[in-house]
């Protein structure tokens, strides 16, 4: 929501007319090109990443069951 925000507040840059304009065109479109791709990057990749992640160390190595339990015993007295 606040990349959206973010977004949409610099749309004046990217539709800027009158002097300057096109250093301001120039900036509205690095920014919002900028920020879509972050936003993109972090719905898709990071799910994603996770999700090989786990399934690699499920595959491989401890499982998530396994990482919640405690290692050491309870000591009996």
């Amino acid at each position: 929501m606040t990349a959206f925000a973010f977004i949409l507040g610099c749309v004046p840059l990217w539709t800027a007319s009158g002097s300057g304009a096109a250093s301001r065109k120039i900036l509205g479109t690095v920014v919002i090109g900028g920020m879509l791709a972050a936003t993109l990057l972090a719905i898709f990749l990071i799910p994603v990443t996770f999700d090989v992640i786990e399934t690699f160390s499920v595959r491989f190595g401890r499982s998530a069951r396994d990482v919640n339990e405690p290692d050491i015993e309870p000591e009996t007295p």
